[in-house]
């Protein structure tokens, strides 16, 4: 609809000129001041993504107003806040529900902390607790009705008494759908040490997931409310925030939104941020000693590959105005140890703002604030929140070999393709993560190759991409399903291997199956369909269908809600040459020997040679797969083989020796890790003086990994 109706409106304003806006961000001691230009194209892309009706209704269901201080020496915060929550649940409610995710850090003895155990989330480095919580000390209504002694602590997923995560909230009236309640609640927090995305590292501040936030209602089936575990993220509705942070004089700090005001108090800063259209607020703050701020822009005229625009409007068959990208501003917070990478940094969000644009459609907000994380702080690293994104580097990525990792681009691209398929989509990271982490992990892939194609990132020396990704599914033993709750999954691996690798090689498959430009078109379309809807898989599935025209149920019922594995063999090859007919032969009613002279009644010898094939189904998965024969004149020939049976055999009767088979030739099925077996050659053609090293690696299993 959006291309139709834009296709419709640029003839109408093709006369209008360039207009240019000045953009200034007053009282921020970092402020800049830019001219930013807007085309009438960019003008009519922004009003068209802003413009969607249905999408409106999901963008207003929470409004926060909050002000809280931070006390540095504490590591506390002390909060007050007034939370409008209007009510898109088809259905009346009494009782709100509410997250308290810091008081999953409260001890050992939480869900959180059990599932946790003596580790860490993000590196093996065992580190000394320091506790986090949070508690109510005030709930009420703005007639001052008193709501405290109706909060109950709730434990939908496990009974953990210890736990304190989740709570309740009785109503002294029902809220029907379409109306508003208002709670107006004080709060009290300590963070902890940095683990799992959240707390303090010295004088870092990394602050996510910290005020009591409301969960999702979901009408009939009631409030989406589960607890803090290791595995899951979060679900949350989309709302406005205002934001009013003390913090300690001159400390920098980043945040969700955009700042609108900064304005001493007494010894300390006050700092309001404002954000639109988001699920979440995080925040992060520091000395500036610790942290510099360098503060740009992404200009698509300077910034946006001018073969990238040309590639994704051959994938997408969308011409370059309808790929036009706005400017906006970027906001980077970098260790002083790390000011080095700051111009690599920089490039690749720049580079992720570019691909994502041209391949999902303009990214809505104004601003990214990216943070790297200080030495120490590495839990707080590699996380996601609306317009913040966290990543992580060390002073080493600067000097061979470390900088010829592509890290730094990966987890920079990763992090902001969040932003869509979490941040503008919003799916249920509890119960559904891999429509966040799954897809997200295909697109930073995606990504990843034509950043390294292109050469847009000279120090990278090797990057695999998919053949990481393949390789760790390879280790996937037994099977995993994908579409499953977060903390349901039997060790940590698992959940990793289902939410991230094996649901980004599922859709890496289906570029195969039906074709990177199908799937390129049908993922615009999921998204420009979906975005500010909570999108399930069955949507997902569905935008596929409708997008390609394929019935994708075989596949998602296999790969996706089951745990069918995919591999397939050559189980035998026989051949044998044939000659003139020999023993007996059946005349006029007797039997006849032949001699070596007697050609017979010339009816058996169709060919010099008589070949039996036979491909078989090693896995559940049952799809469709590509068989190649190789003939030893160099012919070939491709079979497709419904695989639905466990077996096939091919009979052929050839003037040529079968040379060799390939079950899959092009690497389409890339689920298919054990490929070891796809493969035959007739040893009798010769294969130079190192022929035995691919019999010997395939008697090892050492094919097995994806480059073969």
């Amino acid at each position: 609809m959006v291309n139709a109706m834009g296709r419709q409106l640029f003839p109408m304003i093709e006369a209008m000129s360039s207009l240019d806006f000045p953009s200034r961000i007053e009282g921020d001691p970092f402020r800049y001041t830019s001219r930013v230009r807007f085309t009438a194209a960019t003008m009519v892309l922004l009003a068209l993504a802003t413009a969607m009706p249905s999408a409106a209704q999901e963008r207003d269901v929470v409004d926060y107003d909050i002000e809280v201080a931070l006390d540095p020496a504490t590591h506390e915060l002390e909060g007050s806040m007034s939370v409008r929550w209007r009510n898109t649940g088809g259905a009346a409610t009494s009782e709100i529900w509410l997250h308290l995710y810091l008081n999953a850090f409260a001890g050992s003895e939480t869900t959180l902390m059990r599932e946790l155990e003596a580790g860490t989330l993000r590196s093996t480095e065992a580190i000394e607790r320091e506790w986090g919580w949070t508690r109510i000390t005030a709930l009420r209504l703005p007639d001052g009705t008193d709501l405290s002694s109706s909060l109950r602590f709730e434990r939908p997923d496990d009974g953990n008494e210890a736990d304190f995560s989740a709570a309740r909230v009785e109503l002294p009236r029902e809220v029907p759908p379409g109306e508003s309640v208002t709670l107006e609640i004080d709060f009290e927090a300590r963070l902890p040490r940095v683990v799992a995305r959240t707390g303090f590292a010295g004088d870092f501040y990394m602050i996510g997931q910290w005020f009591p936030k409301i969960a999702v209602f979901e009408g009939e089936r009631g409030w989406n409310c589960h607890q803090y575990h290791l595995t899951s993220e979060f679900f949350a509705d989309f709302g406005s925030y205002r934001v009013r942070m003390t913090i300690p004089r001159g400390w920098v700090l980043g945040a969700t939104g955009e700042q609108v005001s900064r304005a001493p108090v007494g010894t300390d800063d006050r700092v309001e941020f404002r954000a639109v259209d988001v699920h979440d607020f995080a925040w992060m703050t520091a000395p500036p000693e610790l942290m510099a701020v360098v503060e740009t822009d992404f200009e698509p005229g300077r910034d946006l590959p001018p073969e990238w625009l040309e590639r994704a409007g051959a994938r997408l068959d969308l011409g370059a105005a309808e790929l036009e990208l706005p400017p906006m501003k970027i906001r980077l917070l970098v260790p002083r140890s790390q000011e080095s990478l700051a111009p690599r940094m920089l490039r690749a969000a720049r580079l992720a703002i570019a691909w994502f644009g041209l391949h999902l459609g303009p990214y809505p907000q104004p601003q990214l604030t990216v943070v790297s994380p200080p030495p120490g702080a590495e839990e707080a690293g590699g996380m996601e929140y609306p317009t913040l994104i966290t990543t992580g580097a060390s002073r080493l990525s600067a000097f061979p070999p470390m900088s010829w990792s592509n890290a730094i681009e990966a987890v920079t691209v990763h992090e902001f393709g969040h932003q869509y398929f979490q941040g503008l989509l919003a799916s249920d990271e509890a119960e559904r993560a891999w429509l966040d982490e799954g897809l997200t992990t295909w697109a930073e892939n995606r990504c990843i190759g034509d950043i390294i194609a292109d050469r847009l990132a000279p120090e990278i020396r090797f990057a695999p991409t998919w053949g990481v990704e393949r390789l760790w599914l390879s280790f996937e033993d037994p099977p995993v399903t994908v579409d499953r709750r977060a903390w349901d999954f039997r060790r940590l691996m698992d959940y990793f291997l289902a939410s991230y690798t094996k649901s980004a090689v599922a859709v890496r498959t289906l570029e195969g199956l039906l074709g990177e430009e199908r799937v390129a078109r049908a993922m615009r379309a999921y998204f420009s369909t979906h975005r500010y809807r909570h999108p399930t898989g069955d949507d997902f599935q569905r935008a596929l269908e409708e997008a390609t025209g394929e019935e994708l149920e075989w596949f998602f019922a296999a790969a996706i809600r089951g745990d069918a594995t995919a591999d397939w063999a050559v189980l035998a090859v026989r051949q044998r040459e044939v000659g003139s007919t020999k023993g007996l032969e059946w005349r006029d009613g007797e039997w006849f020997e032949l001699d070596e002279t007697d050609e017979g009644n010339g009816e058996t010898d169709q060919g010099s040679w008589a070949v039996d094939v036979e491909i078989g189904r090693l896995g559940d998965l049952i799809g469709p797969v590509e068989v190649e024969l190789e003939w030893a004149d160099g012919r070939r020939e491709r079979r497709v083989w419904d695989s639905v049976q466990r077996w096939v055999r091919w009979s052929e009767a050839s003037d040529q020796r079968l040379a060799r088979v390939t079950v899959d030739p092009d690497g389409r099925w890339a689920l298919e890790t054990r490929r070891a077996d796809n493969y035959w050659r007739d040893e009798a053609t010769g294969s130079g003086p190192l022929w035995w090293v691919g019999g010997a690696l395939r008697m090892v299993g050492l094919l097995t990994v994806p480059w073969s």
